[in-house]
């Protein structure tokens, strides 16, 4: 559960452009021990529900 809050902020921060050279080498470290698998689930989950928040807002905006 750890791990996956580590890699749910650090794709966030790396969406929005904010993470720092730290962190960077942070997750650097635990790509290298645990494979880059689990950082791009995690990224296109959040992509597909970043997506359905914006389908909503927009159907909602349009009725």
């Amino acid at each position: 559960m750890k791990n996956l809050i580590f890699i749910i902020k650090s794709v966030l921060a790396a969406f929005c452009g904010i993470q720092s050279n730290k962190k960077f080498d942070h997750d650097d470290k635990f790509i290298q021990k645990n494979g880059v698998s689990s950082f791009i689930l995690i990224g296109f989950v959040l992509v597909f529900i970043l997506g359905l928040i914006l389908y909503f807002i927009v159907s909602f905006i349009l009725s």
